[in-house]
């Protein structure tokens, strides 16, 4: 009984570290709901005795949304344990490469990297650490907790954590963010880079070069918005439909894009199936619907008010099928 309560008491304490937590520090490591008095203190200080030539602003929002992450990759076992599984079918050179959690960042066709992209991702990770290094490390009695069990935190070192950006393909943008932070480029070969200079390690996956040294051509679609074989298109018309991250796919940014991508990669007739004369018609204008038609298919496609116009001299000189039509159609109107 004693030690039930005692593992009751302890979780109940772990709840309200970590609720606390979340109230003080939100996604961007700054204050958040519920302000600290000591910040209200510091911050009308400088309003009232800051130099004139400063203004002051407090609790200013990073960003239009909460910062979040791409991707959280986390590895399930320690990487001093067996050796990786080669079950990867996709970026298959990176996943080695990987210590025990990665943030990950994806620049897509729809947003490509843009300047300054690079000082995000650095800030996220170093977020990331800094709330890492906030979680407990030891137990109650003094023993030490294990590396993401009760509470504890998944990155205890630097080398726990790296960066990976993944981008289509390098940019000037991006090369002169990284020359701008003194970074360099070591070339893992096909697509794949190490790039030493920050705080933590950053690779670069140019998913482009990547997926073709690879044969992967649905990554190639992830890099340049393309479908070449049919593996891609029913990946993506796989997920047209299905429901992800609370809403229809409708309803995503670039969804429209996407969809005329994969209707160009369909041959005229399986784009059409299924379409009533009139839907196949919609939208065009006159000209458009009668382009490529010959003379006498010209004819047929004229309206019954059009045809009753037409000189005798006019309709002789049409074929004896398209003859035998307008007239049946006029026989039907009474003229």
């Amino acid at each position: 009984m004693l030690r039930a309560a005692a593992c009751a008491s302890r979780n109940a304490s772990l709840i309200r570290r970590k609720l606390a937590r979340r109230l003080a520090i939100g996604a961007d490591g700054v204050v958040g709901a519920k302000r600290v008095i000591w910040h209200v203190g510091f911050e009308r200080n400088l309003k009232r005795r800051g130099p004139r030539s400063f203004e002051i602003r407090s609790e200013v929002p990073l960003s239009d949304e909460p910062s979040r992450l791409d991707y959280l990759l986390l590895r399930k076992r320690d990487v001093k344990g067996p050796p990786p599984d080669d079950s990867a079918e996709t970026l298959r050179r990176l996943w080695a490469l990987l210590p025990r959690v990665t943030v990950m960042e994806y620049k897509s066709p729809g947003r490509p990297y843009r300047a300054g992209n690079l000082d995000r991702l650095w800030g996220y990770v170093h977020t990331y650490f800094a709330n890492e290094r906030s979680l407990p490390r030891k137990r109650a009695d003094g023993t030490m907790l294990a590396a993401g069990m009760d509470g504890a935190p998944q990155v205890w070192t630097r080398e726990d954590l790296c960066a990976v950006l993944v981008v289509p393909a390098r940019t000037p943008a991006l090369t002169a963010d990284t020359e701008g932070m003194g970074l360099a480029w070591n070339d893992l070969g096909n697509g794949y880079w190490r790039v030493p200079g920050g705080l933590f390690v950053l690779y670069v996956a140019e998913i482009g070069v990547i997926g073709r040294a690879e044969g992967d051509d649905l990554l190639c679609s992830l890099g340049d918005g393309e479908f070449v074989t049919s593996e891609a298109r029913r990946f993506w018309m796989e997920i047209v439909g299905t429901q992800e991250a609370g809403m229809s796919m409708q309803d995503l940014e670039g969804y429209d894009e996407l969809m005329k991508k994969l209707l160009a990669t369909l041959p005229p007739e399986q784009r059409l199936a299924g379409l009533d004369p009139e839907q196949r018609l919609a939208g065009l204008d006159p000209e458009q619907r009668l382009a490529g038609l010959d003379r006498d298919h010209q004819a047929l496609a004229l309206p019954i008010e059009v045809l009753r116009l037409l000189p005798n001299e006019y309709l002789r000189s049409l074929s004896p099928e398209v003859q035998a039509k307008i007239r049946g159609r006029l026989a039907q109107t009474g003229h």
